[in-house]
């Protein structure tokens, strides 16, 4: 009889342990989750200012790893890490090149190296040249009309996810938080025309053929950080235990500037109002002030585990 209640003692005990065990295990695993994710997006810039202005959206893709951790029945915290595209089509409102009052926006290439050359700034020793440094001998060059952006970024989301009860099979959600963002790589394609340059007593200039330039390399242009705020809804559908399909809608709205305030390539030539064709000196040159904001609408598709 002692022997049986020594039995049955060690039997409840065993049983209580091996209970407790399980349950640590399920509260753990529903306390952290983690999953895969793809994200396309339909992406666009929003300038500001009066020389730049939108001109179309581009179609990106991205994904990555999701870690969510509980915070309550009903709300968790997001994070992890993306890789995804970004950018959009802006154009230059540009005047007439040889007309008092105008902008005109345009930067140097060199075609041996088949690269964007970096911003160098005017003297006056020629007398009213665009630039007239000996560093742009044998560089092409080109007015700005369109550019098409394709940034890369690596991505940090932070964000609150508010889950109602599971229905059925499927638990809703809304969800708000911020992503940060760190520059990878960027290039561009370019829709440009040829200025020609010719020094005689004064200089003039004039506007040539119209080309496309297509990946150029333009990563050095871009803010290296870049912030947007983020917001949507979305649905888990439960597939087995806590294995879920994920998908949602979500709404990213940049707060800080896509690019370098001050172009590292781009320059901004404006006529003073008494310039004419006499009087050709009368123009301001200097880095191009840029502010783009980047926006879009992303759909997120993955499987949380």
């Amino acid at each position: 009889m002692k022997n049986m209640k020594k039995i049955l003692t060690i039997t409840a005990l065993a049983l209580a342990g091996q209970l407790a065990f399980a349950q640590g295990g399920e509260n753990e695993l529903k306390n952290f989750r983690f999953g895969l994710v793809i994200d396309p997006s339909v992406n666009w810039l929003k300038p500001e200012g009066k020389i730049i202005d939108k001109n179309g959206v581009g179609v990106k893709f991205g994904g990555g790893v999701v870690l969510e951790f509980r915070l309550a029945k009903v709300a968790s915290l997001q994070t992890g890490i993306r890789i995804h595209g970004e950018g959009g089509k802006v154009k230059y409102i540009n005047g007439d090149i040889q007309t008092a009052n105008s902008n005109v926006v345009s930067y140097f290439y060199n075609t041996s190296d088949d690269a964007i050359v970096e911003y160098i700034a005017p003297t006056t020793a020629s007398g009213g040249a665009f630039y007239d440094s000996v560093a742009t001998i044998g560089k092409t060059h080109y007015q700005l009309n369109e550019r098409q952006y394709k940034a890369t970024y690596i991505t940090i989301p932070l964000v609150l996810k508010l889950k109602t009860k599971e229905i059925g099979t499927m638990t809703y959600f809304g969800q708000f938080g911020v992503n940060s963002s760190f520059r990878w790589k960027a290039t561009a394609n370019d829709e440009v025309t040829k200025i020609n340059q010719s020094s005689t007593s004064t200089t003039v200039l004039t506007l040539g053929a119209s080309e496309t330039k297509k990946k150029v390399d333009i990563t050095k242009d871009l803010a290296f950080f870049k912030a947007a705020l983020t917001f949507g809804l979305g649905a888990e559908m439960n597939l087995s235990g806590s294995t879920s399909l994920t998908f949602g809608l979500n709404y990213n709205l940049g707060f800080t500037n896509f690019v370098k305030g001050d172009s590292d390539y781009l320059s901004r030539r404006t006529n003073a109002a008494d310039y004419n064709s006499a009087n050709q000196t009368k123009v301001t040159v200097s880095k191009m002030p840029q502010v783009l904001k980047s926006n879009a609408v992303v759909l997120t598709i993955g499987v949380l585990f």
